[in-house]
C-alpha cells in the first residue's frame, strides 16, 4: 500500500474530500475544490456527494486505489480533462486526450460570432482548418442543421478523435475529416472558414502553463517564430477555399490582431476586416469575407 493510501486508510468520505482538496492545492491547482468533485465522480459516480454527507459512508480500498491514481496525476499537472477523457465544450461534452488541445472556453466566441454571421442562412457548407477535437465544427452545426461540414488536421491522431466526437453528437453524417496539410487541401468553395491554429512564438512555449506545453500537442501550438507562420498560409489560401462573399472567422493570440489584420488586407481579396473580443474583453478574433467579385487566386507569404 502507498503512503498516500495509507493516509487515506480508515476516512469517511468527507475526510477523503478535504484530504484531496488540500492536495490538489499544495500542487498549485487552482480550483481545487471543484476538481475533488469530479475526481470523486469520477470513480464513486455522480451520487458521490449523497455519501460525502454521510459520516457513516466510507469507501472501499479498491475504489480508493483508482482513485489514488488520478490523484496522481493530476498532481503532476497532467490536465483534469486527459485524466477524465472529455471536457464540455458548447452544449457537448467532447473526448480529448494528450492528441488533441483542450477546448478552451474562450473559443466559443468564435462559435458565436460564426453562429451571428450565418444566422440567414439555411443551408452551407463550413471549412474548419486545424479541427483538432472538432469542437469548433461540431459546435457550429450543432446549432445549424442545414449545414454540412469539412474538418481538416495534419495529425491522423486528432482525425481519429474528431470522428469519434462526430459520432457521439451524431452528425458523423453531415461532416467529412481530411488529413493532410491546409496546403494540400483540394479547391472547394466554402461559405464559412473557421479556424484555430497554432500561434504561440516558438520561444514563448517553453514560458506557457505546464499542463500546455507538457501535455498538449506541439504542433497545434506552435505557431513559428513570430507566431504568424499559420496566418501566413491562410492569408494566401483562403480565397482558394470561399465562395464569393463567404466568411471567415479565425482565433488570435491577444496581441496579434493588428499583424494578422495587415497580413490578410495586404492580400486585397477580402473586406469587413474586424478584430472581436472574448468573454474577457481581449482581442480573440479576426473575421472578414471574401469580395463578392473576386476571382480565385492563390498568394502564399513567404
Amino acid at each position: 500500500m502507498t503512503d498516500l493510501l495509507r493516509s487515506w486508510a480508515g476516512l469517511n468520505f468527507a475526510g477523503l474530500s478535504r484530504q484531496i482538496i488540500r492536495l490538489l492545492d499544495g500542487a498549485g491547482i487552482d480550483d481545487a475544490n471543484m476538481e475533488t468533485r469530479l475526481l470523486l465522480a469520477a470513480v464513486f459516480g455522480q451520487d458521490v456527494w449523497q455519501k460525502v454527507a454521510d459520516p457513516e459512508l466510507f469507501p472501499d480500498l479498491q475504489k480508493l486505489k483508482q482513485l489514488e491514481k488520478l490523484v496522481q496525476r493530476r498532481r503532476q499537472r497532467e490536465p483534469l480533462s486527459q485524466i477524465l477523457g472529455e471536457k464540455g465544450f458548447w452544449t457537448l461534452d467532447l473526448m480529448v486526450n494528450h492528441h488533441v488541445l483542450t477546448p478552451r472556453a474562450d473559443s466559443e466566441s468564435l462559435v458565436e460570432l460564426a453562429l451571428s454571421q450565418t444566422k440567414d442562412h439555411v443551408a452551407g457548407q463550413v471549412l474548419d482548418l486545424g479541427t483538432g477535437s472538432g469542437a469548433l465544427l461540431l459546435a457550429f452545426l450543432s446549432e445549424r442543421p442545414g449545414w454540412q461540414g469539412t474538418g481538416v488536421d495534419i495529425s491522423a491522431d486528432a482525425v481519429k478523435i474528431a470522428k469519434h466526437n462526430a459520432k457521439k453528437c451524431q452528425l458523423s453524417d453531415r461532416i467529412e475529416f481530411i488529413g493532410c496539410d491546409w496546403r494540400e487541401l483540394p479547391t472547394a468553395k466554402y461559405d464559412l472558414v473557421l479556424s484555430n491554429p497554432p500561434y504561440i512564438a516558438s520561444a514563448e512555449l517553453a514560458g506557457l502553463d505546464p499542463e500546455v506545453v507538457q501535455f498538449e500537442p506541439n504542433i497545434a501550438l506552435d505557431g513559428g517564430a513570430d507566431g504568424l507562420g499559420a496566418y501566413r498560409v491562410l492569408s494566401g489560401l483562403l480565397s482558394k477555399w470561399l465562395r464569393p462573399g463567404g466568411r471567415f472567422v479565425l482565433e488570435i493570440g491577444h496581441k496579434q490582431a493588428q499583424a494578422v489584420s495587415k497580413l490578410l488586407a495586404g492580400i486585397g481579396s477580402f473586406s469587413e476586416i474586424q478584430t472581436h473580443q472574448d468573454l474577457g474583453g481581449r482581442d480573440r478574433i479576426i473575421a472578414g469575407c471574401l469580395n463578392a467579385h473576386w476571382k480565385t487566386q492563390v498568394c502564399v507569404h513567404k
